[in-house]
């Protein structure tokens, strides 16, 4: 062996167990714990060892691109689908589903969702580290991400409190905080209330059918029984609907707009017109599917003007159909409408009593002349069959067309002192009416001296007034019914006051059928025409349609319009025979009463006012519903603004989540993520460092210290 060969401590070792002296193996013994103890410093030298190459992580970015995304898709399914965009009827509260597993599923996901996209930020975390840009600065940085005090509001204020901020720390604050704020504000945006829920049941209801609608003696013209709408009318009652009372609507009316629909039981409008109406049998339930009833609509407005009458500025075109001076005048127009011109001194007037006999002194201290104009369908009188819907009949119109009826209600009103001895200018009363209608004339003008006086060109009457059979000698066609005693002050009264004409047109439209109710929002669509059965072997009269029982009852009726108008009625007076009111018929109520007319027919003709029409029966193309629990919008802060907010909220957790687990999710890295034995091998690699600082070795926290905020946080292979 040659002097430069090196010496193995393991050869030496052997050499000196074959010497058999306690001399040779004494003077070995140093030699081999000198060769070992280089050998072990050899080995463990900082550097000498290969560090582990970066790897993939897959789980963590997948965790944090999918989670906030899922969670914000199903808070805008519930926000934007299921309580936004579709419509339902907030009065009724009938869905198709329970929202209790919604509502509780919700927050279940939201909680575990927290955790699991906290689960998938670390790891990104770990990537983002590594970068120049978003890497820490300082060991102190690096501990702050080691504690995880970006993702809880004990870390946050942590953070404030030691004024320790840097770009990841904030950057992984924002998206911690979005869903921390999020979430329990999305309890204020939805909650569940009490409904309905559908069912496959078919439910109990109560109204007419194809098959008895026609089972009825109560139709106009009936001597034997009374019409109930007709009786409910004259004493102003308003029309009741059974059941839960659900009044179905065209599905393009906005039902919110209309306050008869706002809650249960729904109104027939007395106010205001909807142009598309179906009745159809009311259950106690809301209910869906296929049911006959009656579509119908009555648009009824007040006139400003006059041209805006179609029937009655025809008059001064018309002749005289029929005469019964001085109650009242028929017209034929010539577009082939009616018109009626009534005064109310000769028509009947409620009865007053003196000492048990009718006193023939009956006089209100208001009088009227009026007009009716009708149109539409003409009706054979002898065939009565045409009054009725027998297949033949016209169809439903949304808009007004020849198959409409148009009604048309125009009144002069008077105040005079009856028989001139009851001082009736001395007393209250409210003269104002209005809106009037502009350019109608009227029959009774004032003078330049502040008298009153016929006008006689109003009428100019084409026709004969003085029938063969008529026992009336009054022939003047400029006052037919007689105005000049009232004007002169004769002993029936004397005129105090004219009022402007006031006036009401209303265009009606019906159609019996089936129809799709969707209870959800209580619309109705795919309307197909369908005639009842005629029962006309059983002997009954039949219903009429819509829109002429109710042109009958105002036929011939003013006095009965304070009632039904919701209008103080007559007041008592000093005297019997005097009949007082205070005020005249405004247009407000003129209109509210005609509308409860219309409204009282309709009623009547599927359910009937009476109460001897009540028995259930079972309609098999209905499904029904059950009480529970449904998803609505949540009552303490209306309005949907905070529902977006919190929607905006989501979508930026989703997306900057989302961007941060593409963009350095899937990149190599050491670790995992940023855990205690990553932060060991730190803490190995700067012990030589740190064991000899007192203020390191004293235990001082980390955020007080100058000695760890001046050491670098490149931890994972950081390079800056």
């Amino acid at each position: 062996m040659s002097s430069s060969e090196e010496p193995n401590p393991v050869k030496n070792r052997l050499l000196h167990l074959q010497d058999s002296s306690d001399d040779a193996i004494i003077a070995a013994k140093p030699q081999q714990a000198a060769a070992g103890e280089q050998e072990w410093e050899k080995r463990d030298a900082p550097g000498t060892v290969p560090e582990q190459p970066p790897r993939l992580y897959w789980l963590r970015p997948l965790v944090l691109i999918s989670i906030p995304s899922i969670i914000t898709v199903y808070y805008a399914i519930i926000w934007v689908h299921l309580l936004q965009n579709t419509t339902h009827d907030d009065a009724v509260n009938y869905r198709a589903f329970s929202g209790s597993l919604i509502f509780y599923s919700w927050f279940l996901i939201g909680v575990f969702g927290l955790s699991w996209a906290k689960y998938g930020l670390v790891g990104v975390e770990a990537s983002m580290l590594r970068s120049p840009f978003w890497g820490a600065p300082n060991l102190v940085a690096l501990l702050m991400h080691s504690n995880g005090t970006w993702s809880s509001p004990s870390g946050w204020f942590k953070a404030i409190a030691h004024r320790e901020f840097h770009r990841l720390w904030c950057l992984l604050t924002l998206i911690s905080f979005l869903p921390f704020i999020a979430l329990p504000l999305s309890g204020l945006v939805f909650e569940i209330s009490d409904g309905y829920i559908k069912t496959s049941d078919a439910p109990s209801v109560i109204g007419r059918n194809r098959t008895i609608f026609n089972e009825r003696y109560d139709a106009i013209g009936n001597t034997r029984f009374k019409n109930p709408a007709q009786e409910a009318w004259l004493t102003g009652a308003s029309p009741v609907i059974p059941g839960l009372a659900i009044i179905y609507s065209g599905a393009s009316i906005e039902r919110s707009e209309h306050s008869v629909f706002e809650s249960l039981p729904n109104n027939l409008p007395l106010t205001e017109s909807i142009p598309d109406l179906f009745l159809a049998p009311q259950s106690d339930k809301p209910v869906s599917g296929q049911a006959w009833g009656l579509r119908f609509k009555y648009n009824c407005s007040i006139v400003r003007f006059a041209s805006q009458f179609t029937v009655l500025s025809q008059r001064a075109a018309s002749t005289v159909s029929n005469v019964d001076v001085p109650v009242s005048i028929g017209l034929q127009t010539p577009s082939g409408g009616t018109i009626a011109l009534r005064y109310t001194e000769n028509l009947p007037t409620t009865p007053i009593f003196v000492n048990g006999v009718e006193s023939e002194k009956n006089l209100p201290n208001i009088q009227a002349y009026f007009e009716i104009g009708t149109s539409g369908p003409r009706a054979d009188p002898f065939l009565i069959g045409s009054y009725k819907y027998n297949g033949s009949h016209p169809s439903f119109e949304a808009d007004e067309g020849n198959d409409s009826l148009v009604f048309e209600y125009a009144v002069w009103q008077y105040r005079h002192d009856p028989f001139n001895t009851y001082n009736e200018a001395s007393r209250p009363f409210n003269s104002t009416v209005g809106p009037s209608v502009e350019g109608m004339g009227s029959p009774i003008v004032r003078a330049d001296n502040g008298t009153y006086v016929l006008n006689s060109t109003f009428f100019a009457l084409k026709g004969d007034l003085l029938t063969s059979d008529s026992t009336n000698t009054t022939t003047d066609a400029k006052d037919p019914f007689g105005f000049a005693p009232m004007l002169r002050g004769s002993s029936t009264g004397k005129l105090l006051y004219a009022a402007p004409p006031v006036g009401v047109r209303c265009v009606t439209s019906s159609d019996v059928g089936t129809a799709e109710l969707n209870g959800i929002t209580s619309t109705f669509d795919n309307f197909q025409r369908s005639s009842p059965d005629a029962n006309i072997t059983l002997g009954f009269s039949g219903a009429l349609r819509f829109g002429l029982t109710a042109k009958a009852i105002l036929a011939e009726r003013f006095y009965e319009h304070y009632l039904s108008g919701d209008l103080p009625g007559l007041r008592p007076s000093t005297n019997e025979d005097y009949q007082r009111y205070e005020s005249f018929i405004d247009t407000g109520p003129l209109l509210r009463s005609i509308n409860l007319a219309h409204a009282l027919d309709a009623s009547n003709l599927m359910y009937d006012i009476s109460s001897a029409f009540r028995a259930e029966w079972t309609d098999t193309g209905l499904t029904s519903s059950r009480v529970g629990k449904i998803l609505s919008v949540a009552s303490l802060i209306p309005g949907y603004e905070v529902g977006n907010f919190v929607l905006a909220l989501f979508c930026l957790w989703a997306v900057l989540s989302a961007g941060l687990g593409l963009w350095y999710g899937f990149r190599r890295r050491p670790a995992d993520r940023l855990d205690g034995y990553t932060m060991l091998r730190k803490g190995a690699d700067m012990a030589g460092e740190l064991k000899e600082n007192d203020e390191f070795m004293s235990g001082k926290p980390y955020h007080d210290g100058k000695t760890l905020a001046e050491l670098p946080g490149n931890v994972l292979g950081a390079k800056y």
